[in-house]
């Protein structure tokens, strides 16, 4: 009588324990339905080299691996971009410092968090004579002036040319109207494909002058995700460092429309381990760009970075 009794008490204490465990497994898949799915982190890329590195961690399923749904989305506009940044249809995107620095005096302000490597070469219809006044096509307040003004002022007389679309500029090259133009890969290869001459300049910029931003917001309500987005570029950067085939891959794979000629010739930069500009670096562009708007940037790094999700690598 007692061995059943016993028998009956231990029976009761595993029927509580499983009810116990059900109800917490229940609770818990409760919890986890009301959270709801991680949220997606929308990135705007724009047709250029630097975006090889994010496609590639996208093919090779790294964001998956650290957690995060991330939507890379392309534009090959820069206005559509700093639209769908604006109406919140994109959490961060592809810049520059110079954007950076002439939207802090903003209410819309985007914080770089990671320097990219693009490349910006000239095309010319043939060499250019130095001592000579050059005409040469860009966009005023842009990277692509500063660049103009590193590559040429010290050998040539620049009369420049400000024309915003990169077609546009390009047939005013191939027509003659110009001597030259800058723009950016992978586009520059397609102009070498008309017969235009592909001019570089080997350690100009001395540091990168393009940088993933992020919205305020977003780096207030999506911090988890952009700090994964941030390792799956390292990881991806590793892979391109090894093997750059993988970025020309990357990159014929996400840009619609690029002629296969151009695999082989696109130049590409040196991909490099996340970081962000100097401050010494960061301060000459500032004072470039006041001396080009005419306006005075009352702001240094500590405003136009968050330094946090590279520190965290």
């Amino acid at each position: 009588m007692k061995l059943l009794r016993m028998q009956t008490m231990l029976i009761l204490i595993l029927s509580l324990a499983l009810i116990a465990t059900g109800c917490a497994k229940d609770a818990q898949q409760s919890a986890s339905e009301k959270a709801g799915p991680e949220p997606t982190l929308k990135v705007g890329m724009m047709s250029a080299v630097d975006a090889a590195p994010f496609y590639h961690a996208l093919e090779a399923g790294y964001y998956e691996d650290e957690g995060v749904d991330v939507e890379l989305v392309l534009f090959t506009n820069g206005q559509h971009r700093q639209t769908a940044l604006q109406t919140q249809q994109v959490d961060g995107a592809m810049s520059d410092l110079v954007a950076l620095i002439t939207q802090s005096t903003s209410d819309f302000r985007l914080i770089g968090t990671l320097s990219t490597d693009g490349a910006f070469p000239l095309l010319a219809t043939g060499p250019l004579t130095e001592g000579t006044t050059v005409t040469a096509g860009t966009m005023e307040i842009s990277v692509t002036n500063y660049l103009l003004d590193a590559y040429l002022k010290e050998r040539y007389a620049v009369e420049k040319v400000f024309i915003n679309e990169i077609p546009a500029r390009l047939e005013a090259v191939v027509s003659g109207q110009l001597d030259t133009g800058i723009f950016p890969e992978p586009f520059a290869s397609i102009g070498e494909l008309r017969n235009l001459e592909k001019l570089t300049f080997e350690g100009i910029p001395r540091e990168s002058l393009n940088i993933i931003a992020f919205t305020e917001k977003a780096l207030e309500g999506k911090e988890k995700q952009i700090a994964g987005f941030h390792r799956a570029y390292e990881r991806a950067v590793k892979d391109l460092q090894r093997d750059p085939e993988l970025a020309r891959t990357a990159l014929m794979n996400a840009i619609p429309a690029l002629p296969e000629e151009i695999r082989s010739t696109m130049g590409l930069p040196t991909y490099h381990t996340p970081s962000l500009p100097s401050e010494s670096f960061t301060e000459e562009i500032i004072s470039w760009t006041e001396g080009i708007t005419g306006t005075e940037y009352t702001v240094g790094p500590e405003d136009l970075f968050d330094a946090r999700f590279i520190n965290a690598l």
